[in-house]
Protein backbone atom coordinates (compact mmCIF):
# COMPACT_ATOMS: atom_id res chain seq x y z
CA UNK A 1 0.00 0.00 0.00
CA UNK A 2 1.27 3.49 -0.71
CA UNK A 3 2.39 5.54 1.76
CA UNK A 4 1.24 8.86 2.21
CA UNK A 5 3.90 11.63 2.59
CA UNK A 6 3.81 13.85 5.45
CA UNK A 7 3.64 17.02 2.78
CA UNK A 8 0.48 15.42 1.40
CA UNK A 9 -1.30 14.86 4.47
CA UNK A 10 -0.55 18.67 5.50
CA UNK A 11 -2.01 19.32 2.07
CA UNK A 12 -4.71 17.48 2.38
CA UNK A 13 -5.45 19.19 6.14
CA UNK A 14 -5.17 22.59 4.44
CA UNK A 15 -7.53 21.97 1.76
CA UNK A 16 -9.95 20.34 3.74
CA UNK A 17 -9.59 23.77 6.13
CA UNK A 18 -10.03 25.46 3.42
CA UNK A 19 -13.20 23.84 2.55
CA UNK A 20 -14.68 24.01 5.60
CA UNK A 21 -13.97 28.19 5.87
CA UNK A 22 -14.95 29.00 2.30
CA UNK A 23 -17.94 26.89 3.11
CA UNK A 24 -18.91 28.51 6.34
CA UNK A 25 -18.39 32.31 5.16
CA UNK A 26 -20.58 31.23 2.37
CA UNK A 27 -23.12 30.18 5.20
CA UNK A 28 -22.30 33.46 7.27
CA UNK A 29 -23.20 35.80 4.15
CA UNK A 30 -26.60 33.92 3.08
CA UNK A 31 -27.94 34.38 6.62
CA UNK A 32 -27.08 38.47 6.65
CA UNK A 33 -28.40 38.55 3.34
CA UNK A 34 -31.76 36.48 5.01
CA UNK A 35 -31.40 39.24 7.77
CA UNK A 36 -31.40 42.13 5.50
CA UNK A 37 -34.28 40.80 3.30
CA UNK A 38 -36.14 39.95 6.22
CA UNK A 39 -35.88 43.62 7.98
CA UNK A 40 -36.68 45.03 4.21
CA UNK A 41 -39.86 43.22 4.22
CA UNK A 42 -40.78 44.15 7.75
CA UNK A 43 -40.26 47.66 6.72
CA UNK A 44 -42.45 47.42 4.02
CA UNK A 45 -45.25 45.43 5.41
CA UNK A 46 -45.13 47.91 8.31
CA UNK A 47 -45.44 51.18 5.82
CA UNK A 48 -48.68 49.43 4.91
CA UNK A 49 -50.15 49.63 7.72
CA UNK A 50 -51.66 46.77 10.51
CA UNK A 51 -53.52 43.77 8.81
CA UNK A 52 -56.89 43.94 10.16
CA UNK A 53 -60.62 42.17 8.99
CA UNK A 54 -62.39 44.67 11.21
CA UNK A 55 -64.62 46.75 9.41
CA UNK A 56 -64.66 50.40 10.64
CA UNK A 57 -67.47 53.14 11.14
CA UNK A 58 -65.40 54.78 8.37
CA UNK A 59 -65.67 51.26 6.16
CA UNK A 60 -69.57 51.24 7.05
CA UNK A 61 -70.13 54.77 5.81
CA UNK A 62 -68.47 54.16 2.73
CA UNK A 63 -69.78 51.23 2.11
CA UNK A 64 -73.40 52.75 1.84
CA UNK A 65 -72.78 54.67 -0.95
CA UNK A 66 -72.35 51.37 -2.97
CA UNK A 67 -75.08 51.59 -5.95
CA UNK A 68 -75.95 52.58 -9.39
CA UNK A 69 -76.48 56.45 -9.76
CA UNK A 70 -76.84 59.31 -12.89
CA UNK A 71 -74.43 61.77 -12.27
CA UNK A 72 -74.69 65.74 -13.16
CA UNK A 73 -71.13 67.08 -13.79
CA UNK A 74 -71.12 70.91 -13.75
CA UNK A 75 -67.79 73.36 -14.44
CA UNK A 76 -67.91 76.01 -12.32
CA UNK A 77 -67.26 79.83 -13.28
CA UNK A 78 -67.25 78.80 -16.95
CA UNK A 79 -70.03 80.75 -19.74
CA UNK A 80 -71.64 79.69 -23.40
CA UNK A 81 -71.30 76.10 -24.68
CA UNK A 82 -68.26 75.02 -21.38
CA UNK A 83 -71.37 75.78 -19.13
CA UNK A 84 -73.61 73.50 -20.21
CA UNK A 85 -73.71 70.26 -17.68
CA UNK A 86 -73.07 67.03 -18.81
CA UNK A 87 -74.48 63.75 -17.56
CA UNK A 88 -73.93 60.21 -17.25
CA UNK A 89 -73.57 56.97 -15.13
CA UNK A 90 -71.80 55.25 -12.51
CA UNK A 91 -71.78 52.10 -10.35
CA UNK A 92 -70.58 51.65 -6.70
CA UNK A 93 -68.98 48.72 -5.57
CA UNK A 94 -68.09 47.57 -2.01
CA UNK A 95 -64.74 45.62 -3.02
CA UNK A 96 -61.87 43.46 -1.01
CA UNK A 97 -64.15 42.57 1.71
CA UNK A 98 -65.71 45.74 2.06
CA UNK A 99 -62.64 47.45 2.83
CA UNK A 100 -62.67 49.43 -0.45
CA UNK A 101 -65.33 51.29 -2.60
CA UNK A 102 -65.08 50.95 -6.36
CA UNK A 103 -66.56 54.21 -8.56
CA UNK A 104 -67.20 53.30 -12.42
CA UNK A 105 -68.46 56.07 -14.54
CA UNK A 106 -69.44 57.22 -17.80
CA UNK A 107 -70.64 60.80 -18.92
CA UNK A 108 -70.70 62.20 -21.99
CA UNK A 109 -69.18 65.60 -21.91
CA UNK A 110 -68.93 67.85 -25.14
CA UNK A 111 -70.70 65.25 -26.93
CA UNK A 112 -67.17 62.86 -26.38
CA UNK A 113 -67.37 59.95 -23.96
CA UNK A 114 -65.42 59.74 -21.11
CA UNK A 115 -64.85 57.17 -18.33
CA UNK A 116 -63.64 57.16 -15.39
CA UNK A 117 -62.38 55.05 -12.47
CA UNK A 118 -62.09 55.72 -8.89
CA UNK A 119 -61.12 53.91 -5.55
CA UNK A 120 -62.39 55.08 -2.61
CA UNK A 121 -61.00 54.04 1.28
CA UNK A 122 -60.03 54.44 4.51
CA UNK A 123 -56.70 53.71 6.31
CA UNK A 124 -57.01 52.74 9.89
CA UNK A 125 -53.11 53.22 10.53
CA UNK A 126 -53.05 56.81 9.22
CA UNK A 127 -56.89 58.03 10.33
CA UNK A 128 -57.09 59.02 6.73
CA UNK A 129 -59.63 58.50 4.04
CA UNK A 130 -57.70 57.99 0.69
CA UNK A 131 -58.96 57.81 -2.78
CA UNK A 132 -57.53 57.08 -6.27
CA UNK A 133 -58.72 58.75 -9.55
CA UNK A 134 -58.33 57.80 -13.10
CA UNK A 135 -60.21 58.35 -16.07
CA UNK A 136 -59.79 58.33 -19.90
CA UNK A 137 -58.82 61.77 -20.67
CA UNK A 138 -55.57 61.18 -19.37
CA UNK A 139 -52.99 57.99 -18.06
CA UNK A 140 -52.16 59.75 -14.61
CA UNK A 141 -53.25 58.58 -11.29
CA UNK A 142 -54.14 61.59 -8.83
CA UNK A 143 -53.95 60.21 -5.62
CA UNK A 144 -55.75 61.95 -3.07
CA UNK A 145 -55.77 61.63 1.17
CA UNK A 146 -58.66 63.74 3.26
CA UNK A 147 -60.44 63.74 6.51
CA UNK A 148 -64.00 64.24 8.13
CA UNK A 149 -65.19 65.67 11.18
CA UNK A 150 -68.77 63.87 10.82
CA UNK A 151 -68.01 60.39 10.77
CA UNK A 152 -67.68 60.59 6.97
CA UNK A 153 -71.18 62.55 5.85
CA UNK A 154 -68.28 65.77 4.70
CA UNK A 155 -65.19 64.18 3.07
CA UNK A 156 -62.24 66.71 2.44
CA UNK A 157 -59.37 65.38 0.40
CA UNK A 158 -56.25 66.94 -0.74
CA UNK A 159 -53.79 65.77 -2.69
CA UNK A 160 -50.44 67.08 -5.37
CA UNK A 161 -52.08 67.37 -9.05
CA UNK A 162 -48.88 67.47 -10.75
CA UNK A 163 -48.74 64.53 -12.59
CA UNK A 164 -52.36 65.26 -13.35
CA UNK A 165 -51.96 67.87 -15.06
CA UNK A 166 -53.02 70.72 -13.12
CA UNK A 167 -49.46 72.53 -13.32
CA UNK A 168 -48.40 71.26 -9.74
CA UNK A 169 -51.63 72.81 -8.08
CA UNK A 170 -52.93 71.23 -4.81
CA UNK A 171 -56.09 69.88 -5.99
CA UNK A 172 -59.17 69.41 -3.49
CA UNK A 173 -61.93 67.59 -3.83
CA UNK A 174 -65.29 67.85 -0.97
CA UNK A 175 -67.70 64.97 -0.45
CA UNK A 176 -71.19 66.55 0.68
CA UNK A 177 -73.53 63.56 1.44
CA UNK A 178 -77.26 65.12 1.97
CA UNK A 179 -79.22 61.90 2.08
CA UNK A 180 -78.31 58.59 1.61
CA UNK A 181 -79.39 58.45 -2.21
CA UNK A 182 -77.52 61.79 -3.05
CA UNK A 183 -74.20 63.19 -2.86
CA UNK A 184 -72.03 66.05 -4.44
CA UNK A 185 -68.25 66.09 -4.94
CA UNK A 186 -66.79 69.56 -5.55
CA UNK A 187 -63.47 69.66 -7.09
CA UNK A 188 -61.75 73.22 -6.49
CA UNK A 189 -58.04 74.12 -6.55
CA UNK A 190 -55.96 76.93 -4.55
CA UNK A 191 -56.06 80.76 -6.30
CA UNK A 192 -53.69 83.24 -5.88
CA UNK A 193 -55.38 85.05 -3.10
CA UNK A 194 -54.96 81.58 -1.46
CA UNK A 195 -58.09 80.64 -1.19
CA UNK A 196 -60.17 77.83 -3.11
CA UNK A 197 -61.55 78.18 -6.47
CA UNK A 198 -64.27 75.32 -7.52
CA UNK A 199 -64.15 74.47 -11.25
CA UNK A 200 -66.22 71.00 -11.36
CA UNK A 201 -69.35 69.99 -9.12
CA UNK A 202 -70.62 66.52 -9.82
CA UNK A 203 -74.10 65.71 -8.19
CA UNK A 204 -74.66 62.00 -7.57
CA UNK A 205 -78.52 60.70 -7.36
CA UNK A 206 -79.02 57.28 -6.46
CA UNK A 207 -80.90 55.24 -9.63
CA UNK A 208 -84.02 53.51 -8.21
Amino acid sequence: MRMWTEMQVCAMCFAGAMIWFTGASVAQQNRKTGANNDLKTTAAVAQMGPQTSAMSAQHAELVKLAGDYDRTVKFVGQTGAMAAPSSGTCKFSAVLGGKFLLEESRDVVFGKPVDGLRIYGYNDATKQYEMARMYTMSNAITIMKGTSSDGGKTIDYAGDSSSGGMGGAVLHAKLERTSDDEFTVTMSTRGANGKDVAFQETIYKRRK
